[in-house]
């Protein structure tokens, strides 16, 4: 009998402290824009990066077209440093998952192949032996646009035997073209994407990602897909090895529609939005909580960064600050807002006088970090000084008890923050909580489901008036202004767009390429779209430091 595992055979041969306000990280713990590199530029060492569910998806459709259904069990995406580009790079595939990608191959095949005049469409030619020239030229343009680069006589001809005696052994070509495409599917060619490049011939000391990996670069950082026509025939070629080259194929692709789902997930993952999903609110103390509120607060705040980007292709930083939004009915209540209905989200501008501005007065970023009750003013600062500003909070000190004493049943209430003084004077715990609790501070008008208030849950009245970075802060308006108006920040998102774009974490011998990033997206007053171009014409991105690892 036929194992079905049997295309495998066709596996590359890869062997595979806290001090300091906001803004102000004068001991380095993962600060950005401090000053010049004192570090060489050495780029990081080619890898291979897995295909992501939508890649992966993305990728079918490009090779079959609709209608398909896609598997609903294929294998999870990881998250790692906030980024599933970061766990997809060097990210191995297990046995199980093996047998999960070879089922969901031939779910995929079986779509095509049981409908006679698809198949034939697909091939370019009704066939009756794999001898036949049109069956070797499908397979080549096929494979070619599958392994996402030019592929040798030598493999043709493995594919074509490999088809040829699966249809001597079950006397039926059609069946044996179509192991010798589930091959294709399922070799590492396909699944990953396979980038070991090249020296540089005008730079001996260099090396370089070739043209058709800059092409596959490009196309799965912007497309989240394989390199559509154009890109192949820049990468056939040799245009994508300039810069003048690279920035023609990335303008072209920013003016694509297709690009917007890619670089919203970017953000998803750099705001960490994509835990709004799994929201959980005590529903006694909100009853107005359901299971699609969570998400409908996720896609609100991927809408205003589209609109930022896309719509209004100004200042990434107007995402801060921005009066514009999109609402539906039950995201309206939670905001108090009366006269939209259904579950659609619809454009919306808060007006000037409203207690909402930007990302961190969203009801989803509220939610996200706040308690099921209750509110976290350390949890919301906390995620300002990581998420948005790229500096170190270390965890609490082993044996350290965080937390908060219960209220003394005989004594008048307290407010959450005065009850949180209790870490600001604890000498083990104030060098951190001095910098997250203030900037939680000025957000305690808006409750753990992200509702604006004027008094806590035992009715005491709220204060919000804080002190950021030596600036003092009146709520969270005031904080948002002051946010989007630190260096840090726009430094921040360079930095971690970086990150994202070469599936790793930036070490010494990016710091070159990350303050040129930073430079240039400062020097074109934070247009994003421009910091996507000046990423990938990055020596940082196109170019690598070989690998020392035997095998490689």
């Amino acid at each position: 009998m036929l194992v079905r595992c049997l295309p495998l055979v066709l596996a590359l041969p890869i062997a595979i402290g806290c001090t300091g306000e906001i803004g102000n990280d004068e001991d380095g713990g993962g600060g950005v824009g401090a000053g010049p590199s004192e570090h060489a530029f050495e780029p990081a060492a080619p890898t291979l990066h897995r295909l992501t569910q939508p890649q992966l998806e993305n990728s079918w459709r490009d090779l079959f077209g609709e209608p398909l259904a896609i598997p609903a069990d294929l294998p999870q995406d990881d998250v790692a440093y906030g980024f599933t580009s970061i766990a997809a790079a060097n990210r191995t595939i297990s046995s199980v998952e093996a047998e999960e990608y070879e089922k969901a191959t031939y779910q995929i095949l079986d779509q095509v192949w049981n409908d006679a005049a698809r198949r034939d469409a697909l091939v370019g030619c009704t066939f009756t032996a794999i001898d036949d020239p049109c069956v070797r030229s499908f397979l080549e343009d096929f494979t070619t646009r599958a392994w996402r680069r030019p592929v040798t006589s030598s493999e043709i001809d493995a594919l074509v035997g490999l088809a040829s005696t699966i249809a001597t052994d079950l006397d039926d070509p059609t069946q044996g073209l179509k192991f010798g495409v589930a091959a294709v599917l399922q070799s590492p060619s396909f699944l990953f994407r396979v980038e070991l490049g090249e020296p540089d011939p005008t730079s001996p000391s260099s090396y370089r990602y070739t043209s058709w990996e800059m092409a596959s670069r490009l196309s799965f950082l912007l497309l989240d897909g394989p390199p559509d026509e154009g890109l192949r025939q820049a990468a056939q070629a040799g245009d994508l090895l300039t810069k003048e080259g690279v920035t023609a194929q990335a303008e072209r692709l920013l003016d694509d529609p297709r690009t917007r789902a890619p670089l919203v997930r970017f953000f998803r993952d750099f705001m960490q939005v994509r835990n709004l999903d799994n929201l959980k609110k005590n529903v006694t103390a909100f009853p107005q909580f359901s299971a699609t509120l969570g998400p409908a607060m996720r896609v609100e705040i991927e809408r205003m960064f589209e609109n930022v980007v896309f719509e209004e292709e100004g200042d990434f930083r107007q995402v801060f600050t921005t009066r514009e939004t999109y609402l539906n009915e039950e995201l309206a209540r939670v905001y108090g807002i009366e006269g939209i209905t259904g579950p659609d989200l619809v454009p919306y501008v808060f007006p000037e006088d409203a207690k909402r501005a930007g990302l961190l007065t969203t009801a989803g970023f509220l939610a996200m970090n706040a308690h099921d009750t209750q509110t976290s003013p350390t949890h919301r600062g906390r995620f300002v000084q990581i998420n948005l500003l790229c500096q170190d909070i270390p965890p609490p000190p082993a044996g350290v008890d965080t937390s908060l004493p219960e209220p003394d049943p005989g004594a008048p209430p307290t407010t959450l923050r005065q009850r949180l003084d209790v870490h600001r004077t604890d000498p083990a715990c104030a060098g951190c909580h001095a910098r997250m609790d203030p900037i939680g501070f000025a957000l305690e008008h808006y409750d753990a489901i992200g509702a604006y208030r004027d008094q806590d849950e035992q009715g005491l009245s709220i204060d919000s008036a804080t002190e950021v970075g030596g600036e003092p802060v009146a709520d969270g308006i005031e904080l948002a202004a002051l946010v989007a108006a630190l260096p840090e920040v726009g430094a921040c998102v360079a930095r971690r767009f970086y990150e994202h774009a070469g599936g790793h974490l930036a070490g010494d011998g990016d710091d070159v390429s990350v303050e040129d990033l930073v430079t240039n997206f400062v020097d074109t007053d934070y247009d994003f779209k421009a910091l996507v171009v000046a990423l990938v014409t990055n020596d940082g991105y196109r170019y690598a430091t070989p690998s020392t690892e035997e095998g490689n």
